[in-house]
C-alpha cells in the first residue's frame, strides 16, 4: 500500500499511528480537531481489578506490562509528561467484597495487584464500614497532554491533516488505488453506514474537575466513583454512565450525581472548575472491534474499547498491526468477523441521535 489513512487522533488512532511509525510506515492521520473526541474528556484511568467480584480485568497480565512499556516509551519520544502510575485506594462496598479481597490477595495471580487491607482512609475522606485496600500497578494517562503532544509531533512530521470526515469522504479514499483506511474514530464510527451493523452500545459519561486546598491525595480514591489527583490541588472526579443520552453535552443531573457522591465521602470543601461529557465506544458483548470490513478489504476498524481504551489499546494495537501488515489472525473474541451475520442490518438496540 502506498498510503495509509488513520481516521481520528484520539487514543486509538494515536496509538496505531505510533505502532506504524515504529514499523517504519508513516501514516496520514486525519482528524476533525477533536470536535467529537471522547478521548479528550476521558479520565484516562487504568485499573487491573474488577471490584464487583475482585477479579482481574480481562487479560490484565498482558495489557498492563504493554501499557507501561508503550506509554513510557512514547512519553520519552515526545518529551512530554503524561504517564502517571498511582495506587487506587478502594473503599470496600460490603463485607463480601472485604472477604473476597482477603481471599484473592493470597493467590499468586493477584500478588502484583492487591495490597494489604487498611482501616484508615486517605486524609479528608470519611471512613467506610468495611475498610479499604490498595490496588497496585494502576494509574492514569493525562490524555489531553498525550493527545496534544502527539498532534504536535504528527504535524511536525507532516502526517496530520484536519478534515470533516463523512461516508462520502471515506468512499473517495477507498476508491483510490493502494490506499488503506483505518477507522479509529471511537463512538463516531457507530454513525457510519460502513459499520452500522455492528452492535455498538455507546455510553455517555460525565466528569468534573475540582479544586480542594489541602487535600494532598496521593492515590486514586475509589468508592463506586473516583477522585484522581492531577496536581496543584486539582482533581478529576467521575464518572457517570448513561445509556440513553448519546450527545456530548454536560447535564445538571450528571453533575449532581457526582457532587452527591463527593459530599458523602469528602470532608473538605471543594470548588468545581470544569464539567465535561463524552461518549464511550462501548460494545454489547464488552469486547473490542478489530478487523477488516467484509465488503471493503482496504477499510479496517480499531475501536470498541469502551472505558478501558488506555489499558487495552497498547497491546491490542500490536494485534491489529500484526494482522494489518502481515496478515496474522485476529482472535475471534475481538475480531469484527464475529458479527458478519448482522451485515446488511441496522443496529436496532439504540436509537442513536445524530452526533
Amino acid at each position: 500500500m502506498e498510503k495509509i489513512i488513520i481516521l481520528g487522533q484520539g487514543i486509538a488512532g494515536s496509538i496505531i499511528a505510533f505502532r506504524l511509525l515504529e514499523a517504519g510506515i508513516p501514516p496520514e492521520i486525519v482528524d476533525d480537531n477533536h470536535k467529537h473526541s471522547s478521548s479528550m474528556v476521558a479520565a484516562g484511568l487504568w485499573n487491573p481489578i474488577v471490584f464487583r467480584r475482585i477479579n482481574k480485568s480481562w487479560k490484565a497480565d498482558e495489557f498492563i506490562p504493554e501499557l507501561e512499556s508503550f506509554f513510557t516509551r512514547v512519553e520519552w519520544k515526545l518529551g512530554a509528561d503524561f504517564y502517571q502510575s498511582l495506587d487506587i485506594s478502594r473503599m470496600h462496598s460490603s463485607k463480601l467484597e472485604q472477604d473476597l479481597w482477603m481471599e484473592k490477595k493470597t493467590l499468586p495471580g493477584f500478588f502484583d495487584y492487591l495490597g494489604e487491607p487498611e482501616d484508615v482512609p486517605p486524609t479528608h475522606f470519611e471512613s467506610g464500614e468495611f475498610g479499604l485496600g490498595k490496588v497496585h500497578r494502576a494509574g492514569y494517562i493525562d490524555l489531553p497532554a498525550f493527545l496534544q503532544s502527539a498532534a504536535e509531533f504528527f504535524k511536525s512530521e507532516g502526517l496530520y491533516k484536519q478534515a470533516n470526515i463523512s461516508d462520502t469522504w471515506i468512499a473517495e479514499q477507498l476508491a483510490q488505488n493502494d490506499v488503506a483506511v483505518i477507522d479509529c474514530r471511537g463512538y463516531q464510527s457507530a454513525f457510519s453506514g460502513y459499520w452500522s451493523y455492528l452492535p455498538f452500545g455507546l455510553t455517555k459519561g460525565e466528569v468534573l474537575t475540582i479544586s480542594c486546598d489541602g487535600l494532598d491525595l496521593e492515590s486514586i480514591f475509589n468508592a463506586g466513583f473516583f477522585v484522581c489527583p492531577l496536581g496543584e490541588n486539582r482533581y478529576r472526579v467521575g464518572a457517570t454512565f448513561n445509556w440513553d443520552d448519546c450527545d456530548q453535552k454536560p447535564t445538571e443531573d450528571g453533575k449532581q450525581q457526582l457532587v452527591e457522591k463527593l459530599e458523602k465521602w469528602l470532608k473538605s470543601p471543594f470548588e468545581i472548575e470544569d464539567h465535561k461529557a463524552g461518549v464511550r465506544p462501548t460494545v454489547q458483548d464488552r469486547r473490542p472491534l478489530i478487523g477488516v470490513h467484509p465488503n471493503h478489504k482496504n477499510l479496517w476498524l480499531f475501536n470498541g474499547m469502551g472505558t478501558k481504551g488506555v489499558m487495552l489499546a497498547p497491546q491490542l494495537s500490536q494485534v491489529f498491526t500484526s494482522a494489518f501488515l502481515h496478515g496474522n489472525p485476529i482472535p475471534k473474541e475481538m475480531n469484527i468477523s464475529r458479527f458478519e451475520k448482522l451485515l446488511g442490518q441496522q443496529n436496532p438496540t439504540v436509537n442513536y441521535p445524530n452526533p
